[in-house]
């Protein structure tokens, strides 16, 4: 299992009993049908959604989506610019995204930063930026 240390970093750490702590685990069909889709995509990433799951991180620190999201997804596309390689994964509850440049075969997590409406390229792979998320580094 790839995402042990993450695993029992969560259970010990996030309110078991929340129910905005539930996650969801992906199937492996659901796995493969995104691979498909978005063949650049790190391996930490679909590893994590068949693992650990999507939904909410230590009572709504972060959120992963099961799915590869953009603005036209929100209704947003009206607001912010954001190219079409990039697609988002998670929010952090603040108006914040994060995703990756699907062109790119990198493992590198990139941030939409809404009240500057600007990228951030964070230097960290998927599993270095979940971690951080989890609050766990």
């Amino acid at each position: 299992m790839s995402f042990e240390k993450e695993l029992n970093f969560l259970k010990e750490n996030e309110n078991q009993d929340n129910l905005i702590n539930n996650k969801i685990r992906s199937s492996v069909p659901e796995i493969n049908s995104l691979k498909e889709s978005y063949p650049n995509l790190p391996n930490d990433f679909f590893e994590y959604l068949l693992e650990v799951g999507s939904g909410n991180i230590m009572e709504s620190q972060f959120k992963v989506m099961k799915d590869l999201f953009d603005f036209n997804d929100l209704g947003l596309e009206d607001i912010y610019d954001l190219s079409d390689n990039i697609k988002l994964f998670g929010d952090n509850y603040s108006g914040d995204f994060a995703g990756f440049d699907i062109l790119c075969n990198k493992d590198e997590v990139i941030e939409f930063w809404h009240d500057s409406n600007e990228l951030h390229y964070t230097g960290k792979t998927f599993r270095e930026y979940i971690r951080e998320k989890m609050l766990m580094e």
